[in-house]
């Protein structure tokens, strides 16, 4: 056993007490000071706003624990307009690990938030921040993220809607990232959740982004996806969709503004009025119901649809039948009267077939007898097509009359007439001609 000197026994025992318990007392209590200094919280705002390319705000932070963290008053605006965008009472995050596709353990981000209301005017900016995270430019590291918020609350400049049990989660995989949404809305019955899946591919090049929507048991009202797809505004404040949507970007890329995709469920209560009455110059009044067995689109375009149409009661106008008659064929009924400009009517039923080979129409009616399109209490106003099917631009010529031109080109009609279906280029039987077929002679020097 070694023999040491007093003095050096007492210098070790010193430097054994500064490191042991000196050093650490110290060093926690400069990191406790500096997790309260004036301006962290400030400067922890700024650290998520780098991290997330919106202007971040906070009221407080707290540490519950390593690798824990309380945010309160957290919110988020423009960066640009500075428009707010989402205001949460308390978000709690916290690290943990999940499994990867190889069975490996990956770091995952846990976000709890309370209270959370998104102003839907600045949805635009989270689309964004969702389409950065999916081309994962939003954060330097690969992690996994999954959140619950328990109520959500949409507002608008007039109303709010209120999204419960919302949760979500991002998946970094090999071939790309997965982003997942699922909620209810608040008050319905449903025993499932609605469900958003987001994707961007990375296999394929130039990678590519998709999106799938179910909405499982409940009817989700239009105006709420209106949000995303804002064509549906059009159906009227009262409308509901229950169904399935899967779109994805076309081979040709984003710069081409082409999706690929199909859609299949049930349209409700959807407004004739604002669907047709406030976009051309006819009226037609009612409430119709829209069960859509298929519907294929390419590139945007309608490839083909299936479906079938009951609506009714309510009113339409006389310029409607009459183009209805001269566009399309249909054949006027019996009941229909020469004296008002507005005609009542009782049911409008019919199946709808429409691709590039045309349009098919076929009366459901229960009054009026077999082919009836539209009927009254007496009988039949409007019969299916002798001659099926009937040219897809026979359709905008019925919503526009009294055209020069052969497609009426007006705004009314120009998103219709970029996303149904045409037909393909055929030549006349008998025209078909040969190509112009041409010989060079080169001449003796050339030969050489």
């Amino acid at each position: 056993m070694f023999h040491l000197h007093d003095r050096t026994r007492r210098r070790l025992c010193i430097a054994g007490f500064f490191l042991l318990s000196v050093a650490p007392t110290t060093l926690t209590l400069l990191w406790a000071a500096a997790r309260h200094w004036p301006g962290h919280v400030e400067a922890e705002a700024a650290q998520l706003s780098r991290l997330l390319g919106v202007e971040v705000t906070l009221d407080g932070l707290r540490y519950l624990r390593p690798g824990h963290v309380l945010y309160e008053g957290l919110r988020m605006t423009d960066a640009e307009t500075g428009r707010k965008v989402l205001d949460c009472r308390v978000v709690e995050a916290r690290w943990s690990e999940v499994a990867g596709p190889q069975a490996e353990r990956k770091p995952c981000l846990v976000l709890m938030g309370s209270q959370a209301e998104v102003e839907t005017a600045g949805l635009d900016c989270l689309g964004q921040l969702l389409q950065r995270i999916l081309q994962h430019r939003a954060v330097a590291v690969e992690v996994d993220v999954q959140w619950t918020a328990g109520n959500v609350t949409l507002k608008t400049a007039d109303d709010s809607q209120t999204l419960a049990d919302f949760q979500g989660s991002i998946r970094v995989l090999p071939d790309g990232v997965q982003a997942e949404l699922a909620f209810r809305p608040a008050g319905a019955d449903a025993p499932e959740l609605a469900r958003m899946h987001f994707i961007r591919n990375r296999q394929t090049m130039p990678p590519a982004s998709g999106f799938e929507l179910d909405t499982g048991s409940a009817a989700l009202p239009c105006s709420l996806l209106a949000l995303g797809l804002p064509e549906l505004k059009i159906l009227g404040p009262r409308s509901r969709l229950r169904g399935y949507l899967r779109a994805n970007e076309s081979s040709r890329g984003q710069a081409a503004g082409g999706w690929d995709g199909e859609a299949v469920g049930q349209l409700f209560d959807v407004d004739l009025g604002t669907l047709v009455s406030e976009q051309f110059p006819h009226k037609l009044s009612g409430t119709a119901q829209l069960m859509i067995q298929s519907a294929h689109f390419r590139q945007g375009r309608l490839e083909d649809l299936t479906c079938t149409l009951t609506a009714g009661p309510g009113v339409l106008s006389r310029s409607l039948i009459e183009a209805a008659c001269a566009r399309l064929n249909l054949r006027p009924g019996g009941s229909l009267g020469a004296q008002d400009d507005l005609v009542p009517y009782e049911e409008l039923m019919l199946a709808v077939l429409m691709d590039s080979g045309g349009l098919r129409l076929q009366g459901r009616c229960l009054v009026g007898g077999p082919g009836t399109i539209l009927a009254d209490r007496r009988g039949r106003l409007l019969g299916e097509p002798a001659a099926q099917p009937q040219p897809v631009v026979a359709l905008l010529q019925t919503l526009v009359p009294l055209s020069e031109v052969q497609v009426p080109a007006t705004r009314q009609t120009d998103w219709l007439m970029r996303h149904l279906p045409v037909p393909q280029v055929v030549p006349p039987r008998g025209t078909e001609t040969a190509l112009p077929h041409g010989q060079i002679r080169l001449g003796r020097a050339v030969r050489k």
